[in-house]
Order: structure tokens, then C-alpha cells, then sequence
């Protein structure tokens, strides 16, 4: 898996070995970065991300004056809780488009170390034995030649040691595109659509599922079904963004 790691970066080295060791301007507005800045972004367009703080609901995460909102109230969850480091909005929906689209792999060290530090500092997120990307489907696979929630729980484990598990869980089929369809319909598109090939694996386990956007969290939601059926214990779930 390391590997796989290091040969996207290298497949990307077009973008110029300085960038790619130490960006020179602002992947945003292109300003030249501070001499200290690790970010990729300058410190005004940083600002402008919109970190995730509390109210929030306790279940799903989303901004909330009430412990658990509505949505919650109503909808049948697997997973304990969710949570996000940001709004999936302006800079930070950027940053996400520009890794997963524009293919600058150099990115999800960034994104990575964001979720290491959230995990880091939630009591429930810290609890995981095994970090579980969600399962890129084939053929987006091969459009994109890597799988940018695989890639972020990389980071997160050269940070914390806390293992990856990313072959076990793995797509049925391919599905259309959540973006284009509403919350039922979401739903429904990925019902049955993950499977586990050892559940052993999982067996008694804490389990966090690593994801780039949470937005109204039917892809997870599945997941953590499909891994609480094959035992798992608790299930916490961790975005670098969701939907408001």
C-alpha cells in the first residue's frame, strides 16, 4: 500500500518537484506562501475554510442547535457518530475537487493530517482499531488511477499507527453517481451495493470510516451496515467535509 502511495505522487510529478516539495504559491489565489506554510494554502484563504465547531448534532455532526437534529430523529444510522473537519464549501471544497479532479495527490497529505488531528482530539474517533476507506468503484478507479479516501487514511496512519483495512470492504457493483440524485434516490443507489470479503477482520472491532465528503451520508451509512453485519463493534465515521 505504500507503495501504491509513492507511485501516485510520482505519477504526478509533472506539477514540478518544487510544488510537489514545497508549493511556492497559494493552490487557491496563487499568492507566494508564507516560508513556514505547510498548508498549500496561504493564510488568507485559510481563513476562509469554515472548521466545524460545536452545536453540532451529536449523531450526525451537522450544525445544530439540538443534540440530535431532525434528520436523525427520523433516519435509521449504523454508525454512531459522524464527523467533519469542515463545510464542503469554497476553499475547502476546492482543495477537495483539486485532489480528486485536477489529480494533485500531493493534497491528501494536507487533507490527511487534518483528519489525524480530528481523530486525535475526539474521545470516540480515537477509540478505532482499523481505519476503513470507503471503496472507490472500478472504473472510477481507473479514470483516476488511485482512491482518494485510501490515500487519506495513509496519512492518518503514518500519523497514528492505526491500521488501514482496504481490500476487505469492496464495491458489489458500479452505481450512478450520488451527486445527481436526491436523498431517497441516494439511498436506494447504494443499497447492497459494499460487501466484505473476511469479516473476521472486523469481528469485535472499533471501526472508523475514512471518507473525502459527507453529504447526506447514505454511502457510509451502507457501509457501516455492511460492517456492523460482519460484527464490528462501533462505527464512527470521519470526512475531511460534509453538506450543511
Amino acid at each position: 500500500m505504500e507503495r501504491e502511495f509513492l507511485q501516485e505522487t510520482i505519477r504526478n510529478f509533472s506539477d514540478g518537484f518544487l510544488n510537489l516539495i514545497f508549493p511556492l504559491n497559494c493552490l487557491i489565489c496563487r499568492r507566494g506562501l508564507e516560508s513556514d506554510n505547510k498548508k498549500y494554502l496561504c493564510n488568507n484563504c485559510w481563513a476562509k475554510v469554515r472548521l466545524l465547531k460545536e452545536p453540532l448534532c451529536s449523531r450526525c455532526g451537522r450544525l445544530s442547535a439540538l443534540s440530535i437534529c431532525l434528520s436523525c430523529k427520523t433516519e435509521r444510522h449504523y454508525f454512531q457518530t459522524a464527523r467533519a473537519v469542515g463545510l464542503y464549501e469554497g476553499v475547502l471544497r476546492e482543495c477537495i475537487h483539486l485532489l480528486k479532479y485536477g489529480k494533485k495527490i500531493y493534497l491528501a497529505q494536507f487533507l490527511g493530517e487534518l483528519l489525524a488531528e480530528s481523530m486525535r482530539n475526539d474521545s470516540n474517533l480515537r477509540k478505532a482499531d482499523l481505519l476503513v476507506p470507503v471503496p472507490l468503484d472500478e472504473r472510477r478507479y481507473r479514470e483516476r488511477d488511485f482512491n482518494q479516501a485510501y490515500l487519506l487514511a495513509q496519512v492518518m496512519n503514518r500519523y497514528l499507527k492505526t491500521p488501514v483495512s482496504a481490500r476487505n470492504l469492496s464495491r458489489t457493483r458500479i452505481a450512478l453517481p450520488q451527486a445527481r440524485l436526491n436523498r431517497k434516490q441516494r439511498r436506494e443507489n447504494v443499497r447492497e451495493l459494499f460487501q466484505v470479503g473476511n469479516a473476521k477482520e472486523y469481528q469485535g472491532k472499533n471501526i472508523l470510516i475514512i471518507d473525502d465528503v459527507f453529504t447526506t451520508g447514505a454511502t457510509v451509512n451502507e457501509c457501516a451496515r455492511v460492517l456492523r453485519k460482519a460484527g464490528a463493534r462501533e462505527i464512527n465515521v470521519l470526512t475531511v467535509a460534509r453538506g450543511e
